[in-house]
């Protein structure tokens, strides 16, 4: 029976946290679950000294991570971060691929002088040729019919070795192979296979070979493995490698991280990373998206984190990256504020790194700052966040929509409460000066195009797939005027 009299308290919703750069710094100087930090000392006591997994490098990059203070123009700090340890990558030499047959202890069917086809994974290319000399009774002497005989299979060629009842065919270069070879071996007596022999293996196994891999990609593999099994809820990435080797590695794997269209539509979740690294190296060059390297001649004043420190707080506000002055977060600073070491360049090493969009600390008219802001393949770091964060933002609005509404019609109205994740999101990208205004009104610089029900088509209509919303925007892009392009689709 309805109650006469209902009364409901409705409360405001708690004030959400300041959005800001969800950071994880890798350690690689032993095991350690992966943690937030807020404070020095708690890092220490960790990665301190006398720890087991003593890492002083750090300890220096969360201490100027921390200590930005001096010099940033943004009104926060970076407050907390994440550390995971890592055990020391090292290289894996290459290993060749096997497949190895084991007989039975007896056999038949084989007289003197058969000849005897052998068919390896069911490929009528993947064959050898036996003669026996005798009589075979044993799986001893059919494996020694195999010694010297070879295949090819997979861009390898296979050679076999024989040893009581097992033959071992293994690959002559080391390496993966292309494909691998179905666990399957069948034995004829007529060319052509004709006649099958009642000879069945006792056992059969294919071991793919191992391509060498430098310490470098074991480490993307086991970061790779991090986000996977542990955690992949971070965006912005440093580590303690300083080496060209390894930047380049990390670079490349944070380019790889954004998913195409095609691999969206397959399924693949957008968890795209964004990596922060230093070098020493006055050549360095490698031209991947989605990675920032900064040259310093003194690396332990760890001038990515400081540049990360400096210019991160301003997140998710789009900032440029030039013009900034990180400090020397692990310097005594009571006597002054130090920014971290000018590098000596010669006006020709200038010019290389900024060729090879390198960022550095320079001084022009007695004022220090870093030039360019800019990531490995030439694009401005502000341009990346501000299009990640685009992406994230539009799909959090998107599925917020998704989950608080009980069903969305599949008609005009309901693209248009789609789309509302759209707008908004760019409207509070104009908000945080990732998409430009328009000089004189005032507004975002950027068209939504909605699609209509009438445009859909019937196989859209039956699986319940709204027609592609559009969208076009002019990315603030720190003066520089970059547009972009995005593609929301959405099943109902």
């Amino acid at each position: 029976m309805a109650k006469d009299v209902i009364v409901v308290v409705q409360r405001d919703a708690l004030p959400k946290d300041k959005e800001s750069l969800d950071i994880l710094l890798v350690s690689t100087t032993g095991a350690y679950p992966v943690q937030t930090y807020r404070d020095i000392e708690s890092v220490k006591a960790v990665f301190g000294p006398d720890q087991p997994n003593q890492n002083m490098k750090v300890v220096r990059k969360a201490t100027t991570l921390l200590n930005q203070g001096k010099t940033t123009l943004a009104e926060t700090l970076v407050n907390k971060f994440k550390i995971v340890g890592l055990e020391t990558p090292k290289p894996t030499p290459a290993a060749a691929g096997t497949f190895v047959i084991t007989f039975p202890s007896s056999v038949s069917g084989i007289n003197e002088s058969d000849n005897v086809y052998v068919r390896i994974g069911g490929d009528d290319e993947a064959t050898v040729e036996l003669t026996a000399e005798g009589e075979i009774t044993t799986g001893s002497a059919l494996a020694a019919l195999f010694t010297g005989t070879s295949f090819t299979k997979g861009g390898k060629t296979y050679s076999a070795t024989a040893a009581d009842a097992v033959v071992t065919f293994t690959a002559t270069t080391n390496g993966l192979a292309d494909t691998g070879i179905p666990e399957k071996v069948e034995l004829f007596k007529e060319e052509g296979f004709q006649s099958p022999l009642a000879i069945t293996p006792d056992s059969i196994k294919f071991t793919n070979g191992v391509d060498a891999k430098s310490a470098a990609d074991n480490l993307v593999e086991e970061i790779k493995k991090f986000q996977t099994d542990v955690d992949n809820d971070w965006y912005f990435l440093l580590t303690d490698r300083d080496d060209e080797e390894s930047v380049t590695a990390l670079a490349k794997f944070a380019e790889a991280s954004e998913p195409t269209e095609a691999e969206l539509g397959a399924g693949v979740e957008d968890h795209r990373k964004f990596y922060m690294g230093q070098t020493d190296d006055k050549t360095f060059a490698n031209s991947t998206a989605r990675a920032a390297v900064i040259y310093t001649d003194h690396l332990e004043e760890e001038a990515d984190a400081s540049y990360a420190g400096n210019v991160a707080p301003f997140y998710p506000l789009s900032v440029t990256w030039k013009f900034k002055r990180p400090q020397d977060g692990n310097a005594d600073t009571s006597a002054g504020i130090k920014v971290i070491t000018l590098p000596q360049l010669t006006e020709g090493e200038r010019d290389q790194l900024l060729e090879n969009h390198v960022n550095f600390l320079t001084e022009e008219y007695k004022r220090q700052y870093v030039k360019d802001g800019v990531c490995l393949n030439g694009e401005f770091i502000d341009v990346v966040l501000g299009g990640d964060w685009i992406a994230k933002r539009m799909r959090d609005l998107l599925y917020d929509i998704l989950l608080t509404n009980p069903s969305i019609e599949y008609s005009d109205a309901g693209f248009g409460l789609v789309a509302t994740a759209v707008l908004q999101a760019l409207a509070e990208a104009v908000d945080n000066n990732i998409i430009a205004r328009d000089s004189e009104s005032k507004s975002g610089i950027f068209t939504v195009v909605i699609p209509k029900y009438a445009e859909s088509t019937e196989e859209q209509r039956r699986n319940r797939v709204m027609p592609d919303i559009t969208w076009e925007a002019q990315l603030a892009g720190a003066i520089h005027q970059v547009k972009s392009k995005g593609v929301l689709r959405a099943s109902l």
